[in-house]
């Protein structure tokens, strides 16, 4: 409201401040999100319906809304590539708050010149989605402990905000939609979360 009173401008500096309480307003009510989900998940509330999902368009969807944070981060987002065009089985709600978390990782623990790159490949009736940065990597003594809520490993002492629960909510969700979640790392050089859902095809 403040930012958009024609009546009564803000100046160059409150309008920085303002928006810096809504970044912080955002960032609280993610963190509420995935809090909420994280107990749903272990309460085995959260229930998901599984149907056919066309994957190219959805992977094209998230890419392009996560385009805002990566032109701001200075991240370039490669065209996704493969050559699995077939649906998998999955919650298509759920499946998009998978690919918007890793995609958003992949933007915000990268570098100013970096890229981001989706890419598909199936097998044995499955189908993996590999998410890759050229980030800041992980160490390995940090891996095993990566997608347990709350923590962060080296990032937790970082200057990059979070709280550790979005990969532990990816993780479930994935699970929850019967397939599994992988991750290759290494620092300094990038990641690669893989997401491997059954075929429908």
């Amino acid at each position: 409201l403040l930012e958009i009173d024609e009546r009564e401008p803000l100046g160059e500096q409150q309008r920085r401040r303002v928006a810096l309480i809504r970044e912080a307003g955002a960032h609280l009510l993610e963190m509420i999100g995935e809090l909420l989900d994280l107990t749903r998940i272990e309460s085995g509330q959260m229930a998901v319906a599984m149907a056919p999902v066309a994957l190219w368009p959805l992977i094209g969807e998230c890419v392009e809304l996560v385009r805002p944070q990566a032109d701001a981060a200075g991240v370039s987002l490669l065209p996704v590539a493969g050559k699995a065009g077939g649906p998998v089985l999955a919650d298509a709600t759920r499946l998009r708050q998978v690919l918007l978390n890793l995609l958003g990782n992949a933007i915000k623990y990268n570098r100013r010149g970096g890229s981001v790159e989706v890419t598909i490949a199936a097998a044995a009736g499955e189908v993996r989605i590999d998410v890759i940065d050229t980030g800041v990597g992980i160490a390995p003594e940090d891996l095993a402990t990566l997608f347990q809520p709350f923590q962060r490993g080296a990032q937790a002492r970082g200057p990059i905000e979070g709280v550790g629960i979005g990969l532990a909510v990816t993780r479930a969700l994935v699970e929850l939609m019967g397939g599994h979640v992988a991750v290759r790392s290494t620092p300094g050089a990038g990641s690669t979360f893989s997401v491997t859902l059954r075929s429908a095809a």
